[in-house]
């Protein structure tokens, strides 16, 4: 009797579970068709516990549209925070040669006087491409800060060693 009461509990939760979700995809399709989508996702973009849906959804908008919220998602991706994977998940989905042509030019104005934007950036950059991780290796170990350069010897050392 317990095991019949147990089943049902959790397959109510089940079928709660699937109804939510298929909810979800109804309102993200209704959202999606909204112009003013990207509006919405900039926005949300800047607000903590916004963030993880505005990241999710980003993958169904247009290469311009996704382009047009670079600047955010580089911004995003220089600092650590609870989204950070998914933010660098969203960068890898961009065109690589975009990203290559495109990316140094953005991450330079996030590019602080602390280390962390540096280690942030080139703990995504070593997913992009070797030759955009070694450039900006070379820069921080040129960086007048000691925090800064040991970053540019950390991952100095770390391209050695994968290689």
């Amino acid at each position: 009797m317990t095991e019949t009461k147990y089943y049902q509990q959790y397959s109510d939760i089940w079928h709660q579970l699937v109804g939510q979700e298929q909810a979800y995809l109804e309102t993200q399709k209704k959202f999606l068709s909204s112009s003013s989508r990207v509006h919405f996702i900039r926005k949300a973009l800047e607000k903590p516990s916004e963030r993880t849906t505005a990241l999710k959804v980003i993958g169904y908008l247009t290469n311009e549209e996704r382009q047009s919220l670079f600047d955010v998602l580089i911004k995003l991706a220089s600092i650590g925070h609870s989204d950070i994977e998914l933010v660098r998940q969203v960068i890898l989905l961009f065109d690589k040669r975009w990203l290559l042509d495109n990316i140094e030019n953005y991450a330079e104005s996030v590019l602080g006087d602390t280390d962390e934007e540096y280690r942030r950036l080139l703990e995504l950059y070593i997913k992009i491409d070797d030759g955009l991780s070694q450039r900006l290796v070379m820069k921080a170990l040129r960086h007048p800060d000691m925090d800064i350069q040991e970053v540019g010897e950390d991952f100095e050392i770390y391209l050695k060693n994968r290689n």
